[in-house]
């Protein structure tokens, strides 16, 4: 009996350790940092791309609507001080702006539909986001979701070709400030990408990669644990009874059941991270 109380408190405290390092690896992954900001662009709105405008200086940052004339100043999107992991603001600050991490931010289909796993650009609607192409150096983010045609409101631009509608609706995102060079075919993915995608089928970001595999590396070292401290134990318990070999087998049985049973539990939890 005492091979199986080892292995239960084991197994507890295995599942226990798994649960915890999922909450910790997802908080990179939806938790966003904000930071206020003052602005005088009354017509930036919650769920918008600001940037820096041409006034705002290293004691007052000033935000306005990102447009492609300063999308390299681009700082994230704006949203509300409740919806951030972090916030930092003072009291002259007017807008809240998500500067890393999640957040909800509108999205045009103005260079194609919008589908999880794409980058994005500032489009060339003042303030809206769009799918990133080759004539776009860098992008700002990651969908996180599919883009909704239900739902989308219409607006109208002016192309090279003539007016052109197009539809605008809200899309979860990861914002990146890190620069995502594009090939000029394709856009290039990062290592932990292109293996998501090969794993999955489809386009993932990186945290959900991460995250699954420091689980999967979770789930090897506790399975290694069990199985080394169930023969450890039961090699001890044949030495001091040798009689007892058929209580130790049915016991070592059991300890077998509990490592496929978190073994089984860790994959369901990786294909809930990457399904996300």
């Amino acid at each position: 009996m005492l091979v199986w109380r080892q292995t239960r408190i084991r197994a507890v405290l295995a599942l226990a350790i798994l649960c915890g390092s999922l909450l910790v690896c997802a908080v990179p992954a939806f938790a966003s940092v904000a930071q206020g900001y003052s602005s005088t662009d009354t017509d930036l709105v919650i769920g918008m791309a600001a940037s820096l405008s041409s006034s705002s200086t290293s004691d007052k940052q000033i935000v306005e609507r990102s447009s492609t004339s300063n999308k390299s100043k681009f700082v994230g999107i704006v949203t509300t001080k409740d919806a951030n992991l972090v916030t930092l603001t003072n009291k002259e600050a007017t807008v809240v702006v998500a500067t890393t991490g999640d957040t909800t931010a509108f999205v045009s289909d103005v260079n194609g539909v919008v589908k999880k796993g794409d980058y994005l650009a500032i489009s060339p609607l003042k303030g809206i986001l769009m799918k990133a192409g080759t004539n776009q150096p860098n992008s700002i983010g990651v969908a996180l979701e599919d883009f909704q045609s239900q739902g989308a409101q219409s607006q109208q631009i002016i192309t090279d070709s003539g007016p052109r509608t197009v539809a605008v609706n809200s899309v979860r995102i990861e914002i990146s400030q890190a620069s995502i060079a594009l090939s000029s075919n394709q856009t290039k993915k990062t290592f932990l990408s292109n293996l998501g995608q090969n794993i999955t089928g489809r386009s993932i970001n990186n945290w959900q990669v991460l995250t699954a595999l420091v689980i999967f590396f979770l789930i090897l070292v506790i399975e290694g644990s069990l199985v080394y401290g169930a023969i450890h134990s039961s090699i001890t318990a044949l030495g001091r009874n040798p009689l007892s070999h058929n209580a130790v087998y049915r016991q070592l049985f059991q300890v077998l059941l509990a490592v496929l049973g978190i073994f089984a539990f860790g994959v369901a939890v990786i294909y809930v991270v990457l399904q996300i």
